[in-house]
């Protein structure tokens, strides 16, 4: 059986800055991916599917985004705003919304303190991979185990 979640990364203003996962061998997890992740910002959840007429893709997508107000200028509020993106990409036949949602809810937690890194506020395209993928990685596992768990103890 394959994980429940595919795919998931953090984006700051639109730049992936960690990744991980892998495709089903035939793009869609790829294309779903690219999908949900050029998704204008807003506020709360989106949700993305990579479905066609006829298409037998059962992926979807979606996407968190927090908007933070960075720091203060002579002690008042500034104008400026960070845009955290969290995403993942499931299989629909394997994992629920919700249950996707909790995972990326969890990725928003787990990666709090690490957002504050200078790699994190100004580095580009994969600048906290090496730190943070095998972060995303056992998070998507952990969604596995528990949905393991949950198909055996229903039998």
């Amino acid at each position: 059986m394959s994980s429940p979640i595919c795919w998931s990364c953090v984006q700051r203003d639109g730049i992936i800055l960690a990744e991980a996962g892998r495709d089903d061998g035939s793009t869609n997890v790829i294309k779903t991916a690219q999908k949900i992740t050029k998704m204008k910002p807003t506020a709360g959840w989106e949700v993305s599917s990579n479905f066609r007429m006829g298409s037998t893709n059962q992926y979807r997508g979606i996407k968190f985004h927090l908007h933070e107000c960075v720091g203060e200028i002579d002690d008042r509020p500034s104008d400026d705003i960070i845009t955290w993106a969290f995403s993942c990409v499931y299989n629909t036949t394997e994992c629920s919304e919700e249950t996707a949602k909790a995972f990326l809810t969890k990725v928003v937690f787990v990666s709090e303190p690490m957002r504050g890194m200078p790699w994190w506020r100004e580095g580009g395209t994969l600048s906290a991979q090496p730190s943070f993928a095998p972060t995303l990685q056992q998070q998507m596992e952990n969604v596995e185990q528990i949905d393991k768990l949950a198909m055996t103890q229903q039998h």
